[in-house]
C-alpha cells in the first residue's frame, strides 16, 4: 500500500553502485553519474543492520545498571547481487584489474580468485523504490567508506543467472559530519 505508516523490512530489489571513497551522494531521485559504477541489481532479501552492543555498568548502590555505552558500532549491508559478469565479481572480490583479457581464439577473461590482505574500499549506494517506507518513492542508502567483507559466495540457478552474497561494512569516513560517518539512509516522502 502506497498509504501504509513506516516498515521495518525491506521489500523488493536495489541496484547497487560502487564509486571510489569521496564520491558525491547523487539526488535521490536521479540516476547516478560520475564515477558511480552499476554493480548490478539485487535479488532475494537485503539488509541494513546497526551492529554494537552495549556496556553496561553497577555500582554498589543499584540493582540495575545506572548507566550504559556503545563502545564499538558497526553499519552492515547484505544483499544477493546479480547479473554478474567478471568485472563486476573481481570488485567484491579485490580490485577490477586483476581481470585479465586475451584476443584468443577463443577470447577469453581470467580472474584470480585470491583476495589480498587488504581490501580496496568503496563508497557504496544501494538506490531503489525498496529502500522508502512512504510508498513507491526512491530511497538510497548511502556508505561514504566501506569495504567488502563476508565470504562471497557465488550460486548458479537453473536460470543460468550467477548470484553472489554480498556483505559491505561501513568504515568511518571523517570527512562527513559526525553522525553521518557511517553513512544514512535518504528516501523521497512525496
Amino acid at each position: 500500500m502506497a498509504s501504509s505508516q513506516p516498515f521495518e523490512q525491506l521489500t523488493g530489489t536495489l541496484s547497487v553502485y560502487v564509486a571510489p571513497v569521496g564520491e558525491a551522494e547523487p539526488a535521490v531521485n536521479a540516476t547516478p553519474a560520475g564515477n558511480w559504477y552499476l554493480l548490478g541489481p539485487t535479488d532475494g532479501e537485503q539488509s541494513q543492520q546497526n551492529a554494537g552492543g552495549l556496556t553496561y555498568f553497577r555500582d554498589n548502590d543499584h540493582q540495575g545498571p545506572v548507566k550504559a555505552v556503545r563502545p564499538e558500532e558497526d553499519v552492515i549491508i547484505a544483499f544477493n547481487l546479480v547479473g554478474l559478469v567478471l568485472e563486476d565479481w573481481a570488485r567484491v572480490l579485490d580490485d577490477v584489474a586483476n581481470v585479465v583479457s586475451a584476443g584468443g581464439p577463443p577470447a577469453t577473461k581470467t580472474m584470480p580468485l585470491k583476495r589480498g590482505a587488504v581490501p580496496n574500499e568503496f563508497a557504496l549506494l544501494l538506490k531503489g523504490t525498496a529502500a522508502s517506507p512512504y510508498g513507491a518513492f526512491p530511497g538510497q542508502f548511502m556508505i561514504p567508506r566501506g569495504v567488502f567483507d563476508g565470504e562471497p559466495q557465488p550460486t548458479w540457478a537453473k536460470d543460468g543467472r550467477p548470484m553472489l552474497e554480498c556483505e559491505f561494512h561501513a568504515i568511518e569516513d571523517d570527512n562527513q559530519s559526525d553522525i553521518n560517518r557511517l553513512g544514512w539512509l535518504k528516501v523521497q516522502t512525496a
